[in-house]
């Protein structure tokens, strides 16, 4: 597989599937997501090992291009940045600096404008970002980076993200609905 081949993949309906059964091509690929193959989060927000839960996502984002490249890199960094607290609970503190910076390496070879690359990047960075607690400085930074328009992108992430996660959580969905909702009216004054 090739990067070219990779990115029709990318925009099949049937992506986790083909995802899996390429999963030896796609490693070849891009090695760092062999390193999440296997790789125990040790946490009871998930059930999956991170390879698992990033192919997950990737099948719960609409088909976008860009969505589909940041829902594959988002947590690609995990593996790099585990970390066990006393109770050996495992943690990933800063996992989305250590995913952008890998997905920076291969962004170029994926067939994107600079402000795709941009996108997904800043995608990447606010994934995991506690909407609840934003305030208008912070959500002014948000928009500056990531654009108004894209505010969608980044909570149908955060929604793919959250079902690929403990069903115990799921609940947790109207919370992301109502921060969308909440952060677009607070955009809007």
């Amino acid at each position: 597989m090739n990067f070219n081949e990779f990115e029709e993949i990318l925009l099949s309906n049937n992506i986790y599937n083909i995802l899996k059964q390429k999963q030896n091509e796609l490693f070849e690929l891009i090695p760092e997501l062999k390193e999440c193959d296997g790789f125990n989060q040790n946490n009871k927000w998930h059930i999956y090992d991170v390879f698992e839960h990033i192919l997950h996502v990737v099948m719960e984002v609409d088909n976008n291009k860009c969505l589909r490249l940041a829902a594959l890199f988002h947590d690609i960094g995990k593996p790099f940045t585990y970390t066990e607290d006393e109770n050996l609970v495992g943690h990933f503190y800063n996992h989305w600096n250590k995913s952008m910076e890998i997905f920076k390496k291969y962004q170029d070879e994926f067939n994107l404008t600079n402000e795709e690359k941009k996108l997904i990047t800043n995608l990447i960075y606010y994934h995991d970002l506690n909407t609840k607690i934003i305030n208008q400085e912070q959500l002014n930074e948000l928009i500056n980076n990531l654009g108004f328009d894209n505010i969608n992108l980044l909570f149908s992430l955060k929604r793919a993200d959250l079902l690929a996660q403990s069903q115990e959580f799921h609940k947790l969905i109207d919370l992301i609905d109502s921060e969308e909702q909440r952060l677009i009216k607070l955009n809007k004054f």
